[in-house]
């Protein structure tokens, strides 16, 4: 059975802040980003895309294709949570987009509710603790105004043609088989259950998907899959994890077994782990 999803978003091309988000910039041109659905060495599914920050998204920018891309087609099970996943973000993202497009109303109205309390107290009630009470009650007040105007605003009819917007883009993600991803999920099949000089050894012989995973008709989809697994390690690395992987791709140095022994592997056990870590270094490297 073959899954197909192709969706159009909004992308602001201003906001390119963060390297990761980098690519999505540079798409705008050919129209199209990618989603991958991985098949790990441990048969578990890992989905890599760049919705994470969904609100740096959601704006005034080009259209946008996106494309699922699988190797061994996923199940539907995983889809599903993977598509709930999905809304969740979408949700959080409107509302965190909502609420920082509205951020200067929010404050001058709850700054002017501050003064207004606060005149009012003062003339009004004659109490023993001059200005104490009236600058809590304006704070009080203020901040009741403040959060009461996110939640009006979350519920403003823009923030709700948002959500069904893009909860129809979720609804109609298209996933096809990929001869890139497969070619990946190949050489995490060969490099499964081996040491590292044994995958070292690996990806520096000429295995034939090689020339499937370095092809120019596959650029975009490694250029993509390059910036999703920064974007993962950016998040869940040590510092000084960092600084070693920064120092082997400036050095070109995947071949250095004591290089890469300075990593802590045991942090590589999460959403990357080590034998996607290394196809990871091998396509930045190439």
């Amino acid at each position: 059975m073959k899954i197909i999803i192709i969706s159009i978003v909004k992308v602001n091309p201003v906001d390119n802040e963060v390297n990761h988000y980098y690519f999505l910039f540079m798409a705008v041109i050919d129209k199209k980003i990618f989603i991958f659905h991985i098949r790990k060495a441990d048969n578990s599914g890992l989905y890599l895309h760049p919705f994470e920050n969904f609100e740096k998204m959601i704006s005034r920018g080009s259209s946008l294709f996106v494309e699922g891309k699988y190797g061994e087609e996923p199940v539907i099970e995983s889809l599903t949570a993977f598509r709930n996943n999905l809304y969740r973000i979408v949700e959080n993202s409107v509302n965190n987009w909502i609420a920082e497009s509205r951020f200067v109303p929010r404050f001058l109205g709850s700054a002017l509710v501050f003064l207004i309390v606060y005149f009012f107290l003062s003339f009004a009630v004659r109490d023993p603790l001059p200005m104490l009470d009236e600058i809590a009650a304006g704070l009080v007040s203020a901040v009741i105004f403040y959060f009461a105007m996110g939640k009006k605003y979350k519920k403003s009819a823009p923030a709700s043609r948002l959500r069904g917007h893009y909860r129809g883009v979720v609804d109609r993600i298209v996933f096809q088989e990929s001869e890139f991803v497969k070619s990946v999920e190949f050489i995490i099949g060969q490099m499964k259950n081996k040491t590292v000089e044994e995958n070292l050894d690996f990806m520096r012989s000429d295995f034939p998907e090689k020339d499937i995973i370095f092809s120019e008709q596959f650029s975009d989809e490694r250029f993509q899959l390059i910036s999703y697994i920064e974007g993962e390690l950016s998040r869940t690395q040590s510092s000084k994890q960092k600084k070693v992987i920064s120092r082997l791709i400036a050095d070109h140095d995947i071949n250095s077994l004591s290089r890469i022994k300075e990593l802590n592997l045991l942090e590589l056990n999460g959403e990357i782990d080590l034998i996607l870590f290394l196809i990871y270094l091998r396509l930045k490297i190439s």
